[in-house]
């Protein structure tokens, strides 16, 4: 079992819960806990001693980056070469040393530079840019009661596992080792603080604020018709609040009617981060305000109940029977876990800062959005499917309710001057707009499934990733820095490097499968701007074709191997700058250079988003002409969530779902052709 249950504390005999702090005005709540509890923002766990993450070789990391120039910006490659000469015989090996001995020093030499550069200091909106969402199975309920039974208890079972986390015993992750002998431990820590952080605005750069579990996690926020409130569910007199007070919690919370006067304050997290750092200051002048703002902070998560269901405008299916709820199709939901729709349908319903956010909808959609820079989807997604099991593997409830004797749930009430009425507006105005940028369209593929891919003796992974460089060829003519993240847990607080699937020899396949395609595109005008040369066709046998797919696979398969063993190129190229800047000195050429900007514009952002159930998971793309691909790994076939943006003429995300179809069904045709011959 992942974790076990924890008998609820009883409380003394004589004394009722409304005597207890759990009916404490939420003034006092966030300086009230346990002072017992261990406030580190990583607890010690059961884990032996991890491995450092290496410094990648310096010559070998410029060798990748070449590499990689020449794949999607060749017509730098030469200017490329100069640079890497002068980086190599100049700064390149004092920063080296600078990065060797900075991992002498610290835990993992690259985390903290990494946070900053991936997340921390990029001043997008969360939602949309950053924040993935994930639709779950939908749930059926009869009555209301149904589904604050439900919520309550998930909410059980996540205290449960949260006080697992506070006694430092979750079941420690394995992998196999590199040579497959022994199974090797990852580090944890992105699952111990994942309900521990929180990520506030800054003007600059984001502030990542490691709650004190004293005072903190001991309420959680319910979201309902854009108004927020707290629900404490733990006090140190009284332990833990019961399934059925949470059950009538809920219920009073869901029997509150909207209330057209109230302002959507949520809405403010989905602005750019220096903006919302602005508006949560003009906030914070008031002191009702700041309790309000400090008990989202400090809460164990947000229940966000939506009693509003999205429009069929927003859907967009491959098939007519692609159909997840009702009339809803895949996108249609993904939309409502992203983003909820903006400010007309329940985007304003959440506080994009908190780290996990569950979603449940009036229809019985179910899932969550999450923070990201807190943690990576494997993390976050298994912990939530495991008590989504939990859950549904319950009896029904008992139809007996008991009275509770805890006051009402505490509305968050706000006091806005007219500087943060303004700021609403102007935050509803842009996200709305971002909201009907987005463009999802899902591919449900069930032609074949891993197995298949396996049979070949070829990882999945590598399979996918490839058949996306064969998809983006065909649409554009050349390829672009593509992203997938690489999970490095392997090492102490490891968070991931990038799999970059675009290569020479992958530009060497695509360009033999896509001889004589009349549907394969030139290279655009700004394309051939950006450095790429216009694709040469030669005539390919399927022998020939089947040759240079063996050395794409070979070369990606290399990749993803020495990534996820601490040898990548980005965090190594990253730690470069990051060196020389921390020494005061100037940044290098090689990285001031057109060709560095175009490998690190990733148009072609991936991630491999596989859990245990059938869930439509995904995000947007991370530049404005680009797009977002998650794939989830199923037993029968492969779910991509694919996305783009309506305001770029050249992407879309169904063109890309279908022509993605056409690539994967096309590759195995060539790899059963050539076993035939």
């Amino acid at each position: 079992m992942y974790f076990c249950k924890v008998c609820l504390v009883s409380s003394p005999l004589g004394k009722g819960w409304r005597d207890s702090v759990l009916g404490t005005s939420r003034r006092l709540l966030s300086s009230i806990g346990s002072l017992s509890r261990d406030s580190s923002s990583c607890p010690s766990t059961r884990d032996e001693p991890l491995p450092s993450l290496p410094v990648p070789n310096l010559e070998c990391t410029m060798q990748k980056y070449l590499a990689q120039v020449e794949a999607v910006a060749p017509n730098h490659l030469d200017r490329t070469r100069n640079l890497v000469r002068a980086f190599l015989a100049g700064p390149g090996p004092k920063l080296q040393q600078r990065l060797l001995e900075r991992r002498q020093k610290v835990d993992n030499w690259a985390t903290d530079w990494w946070l900053k550069d991936m997340y921390l200091t990029v001043p997008l909106g969360l939602p949309i840019n950053s924040n993935p969402g994930l639709a779950a199975k939908p749930k059926q309920f009869s009555s209301q009661r149904d589904a604050a039974v439900f919520l309550a208890r998930y909410l059980t079972e996540l205290l449960n596992y949260q006080e697992v986390l506070d006694s430092s015993e979750l079941e420690v992750e394995r992998v196999k080792s590199k040579d497959g002998k022994r199974m090797q431990p990852l580090c944890m820590a992105q699952h111990y603080q994942m309900f521990r952080l929180y990520r506030r605005p800054g003007q600059i750069m984001d502030e990542h604020v490691h709650l004190n579990r004293a005072t903190s996690g001991d309420h959680i926020i319910v979201a309902h018709h854009n108004q927020f409130y707290s629900v404490p569910v733990r006090a140190s007199d009284r332990g833990r609040i019961t399934e059925s007070e949470l059950v009538e919690q809920f219920l009073k919370i869901m029997e509150v009617p909207a209330d057209a006067k109230t302002l959507p304050v949520g809405i403010l997290t989905t602005a750019k981060r220096p903006v919302w750092a602005n508006a949560r200051e003009e906030l914070l002048k008031n002191e009702n305000n700041r309790h309000n703002v400090e008990l989202i902070e400090r809460c164990l998560c947000l229940v966000c109940i939506d009693d509003d269901v999205l429009p069929t405008t927003f859907n967009n299916p491959m098939r007519k029977e692609d159909r997840w709820l009702g009339e809803r199709d895949y996108a249609n939901v993904l939309h409502h876990m992203i983003h909820g729709g903006g400010s007309r349908h329940v985007g304003a319903n959440r506080w994009f800062d908190k780290t996990v956010q569950l979603i449940l909808g009036k229809d019985g959609l179910w899932g969550l959005s999450y923070e990201h820079s807190a943690g990576e989807a494997p993390a976050i997604f298994r912990i939530f499917e495991e008590l989504t099991d939990k859950v549904d593997a319950m009896p029904p409830p008992d139809e007996s309710s008991v009275s509770s004797h805890l006051p009402a749930p505490e509305k968050l009430e706000w006091s806005l001057s007219e500087q943060s009425r303004n700021d609403i507006r102007e935050a509803m105005t842009s996200f709305d707009a971002l909201v009907e940028d987005l463009d999802l369209c899902i591919l449900r593929f069930e032609d074949y499934s891993k197995e298949f891919i396996k049979s070949c003796n070829i990882s999945p992974d590598v399979y996918i990733q490839l058949a996306l460089q064969l998809t983006y060829f065909r649409l554009h003519g050349h390829l672009v820095a593509t992203y997938e993240s690489a999970g490095i847990r392997r090492f102490a607080k490891g968070r991931v490097d990038v799999i970059r699937a675009a290569s020479p020899e992958a530009l060497g396949w695509v360009k033999a499968m896509c001889q004589g395609d009349p549907e394969t595109h030139a290279p655009s005008g700004n394309a051939q701007e950006e450095g790429i040369k216009r694709v040469q066709f030669t005539i390919y046998s399927k022998q020939r074709i089947k040759e240079l797919f063996d050395l794409a696979v070979q070369r990606q398969t290399k990749e993803m191997t020495d990534n996820i063993t601490g040898h990548g190129i980005d965090n190594h190229l990253m730690g470069f700058r990051y060196a020389a800047e921390e020494s005061g000195e100037p940044t290098p050429e090689i990285f001031n250079d057109e060709a560095y900007k175009i490998t690190q514009h990733f148009a072609l952002s991936t991630s491999q988003i596989t859990t245990k159930n059938d869930t439509i998971g995904g995000y947007g793309p991370v530049v404005p002409d680009g797009y977002g691909c998650g794939y989830n790994v199923r037993k029968n076939g492969f779910i991509f969530s694919c996305s783009a943006f309506h305001s770029d003429e050249n992407t879309s995300a169904m063109k890309f779902a279908q022509t993605l179809k056409r690539s994967l069904q096309d590759m195995a045709s060539m790899l059963k052709d050539t076993k035939q011959a």
